[in-house]
C-alpha cells in the first residue's frame, strides 16, 4: 500500500497529524532511499507501528495478490522481463490504488495537514533520519507534495510509467527501459477499472482486520 492509502486507513484510528505522518512515514523514507527514521514522539511512533501491520495485513490480501498477478501476466505477455514486471506490477497497483482513492475528502484533509505539520520547525524536528543528506531529501520530499497537492483521481498513464521508471531507476534488475515503460503506460489504461472497483472492499476489509487485531 502507498503512503495515500497509508493515510486513508490511518484516519480510521486518529486523524492527529503526527498520528498520519508516522503512518506514511516508511513509505517517504523508501521514496529517497532511506530506511525508516527514528522517533521519540509517540503519537509519530504509533503511526510507523500501524504502517507496518497495515502493510502486513495488505500484502497478504488476496485482493491484492490478485491484482498484481494479473499485472505481471500482463506484462510478461508483452515482453517485461520478470524482475521489473514483479516490480512495476507491485508499486504500480498501489499507486492505482491511491488514486482509486482520491475521493476520500477526510483522508486528503488529513494527509495534506500531515505534509504541512512536517516542516522541520514542527513535527519534523521530532524525526530523526541517519544523516544530514536524508533529512534534505526528505524536506525536498515533503515541499514536492505539497507542490502537488491532493492526490488526483484521473492520475494518466504516462505519469504512472514516469513515477515507476524514476523509482526503479536505481536497480539494475528491476529498471523499466523504453518498451517496459510504455508497456506499463497500456497496462494502466487496462487495469485502472478493475483496481478502482477493488480499492473500497480492500480498505474495508483492512480496516476491520487491524480493528480486530488491535482488540485482541
Amino acid at each position: 500500500m502507498n503512503f495515500f492509502g497509508h493515510a486513508v486507513l490511518a484516519i480510521r484510528r486518529s486523524a492527529d497529524p503526527a498520528f498520519v505522518l508516522g503512518a506514511m512515514l516508511p513509505d517517504f523514507a523508501t521514496m529517497i532511499g532511506a530506511r525508516p527514521p527514528l522517533t521519540e514522539h509517540t503519537a509519530i511512533d504509533l503511526g510507523m507501528r500501524f504502517h507496518w501491520r497495515t502493510d502486513d495485513a495488505f500484502h497478504r490480501s488476496p485482493a491484492f495478490g490478485a491484482l498484481t498477478h494479473a499485472a505481471v501476466t500482463w506484462l510478461s505477455a508483452r515482453g517485461v522481463r520478470s524482475g521489473s514486471a514483479l516490480a512495476a506490477a507491485h508499486v504500480g497497483v498501489e499507486i492505482l490504488l491511491d488514486a482509486a482513492l482520491a475521493g476520500d475528502a477526510l483522508a486528503q484533509q488529513a494527509y495534506l495537514a500531515a505534509i504541512d505539520a512536517a516542516a522541520p520547525r514542527e513535527l519534523g524536528r521530532h524525526v530523526t533520519w541517519a544523516s544530514d543528506d536524508q533529512s534534505v531529501r526528505f524536506d525536498h520530499l515533503r515541499e514536492r507534495l505539497r507542490e502537488r497537492g491532493a492526490i488526483v483521481g484521473d492520475i494518466a498513464p504516462d505519469v504512472v510509467a514516469g513515477r515507476l521508471r524514476r523509482a526503479l531507476a536505481d536497480r539494475p534488475r528491476l529498471a523499466l527501459d523504453d518498451a517496459a515503460e510504455l508497456a506499463v503506460r497500456e497496462w494502466v489504461t487496462t487495469a485502472r477499472t478493475q483496481i478502482s472497483a477493488c480499492a473500497a472492499p480492500l480498505v474495508q476489509d483492512l480496516a476491520t482486520q487491524l480493528s480486530i487485531a488491535a482488540q485482541s
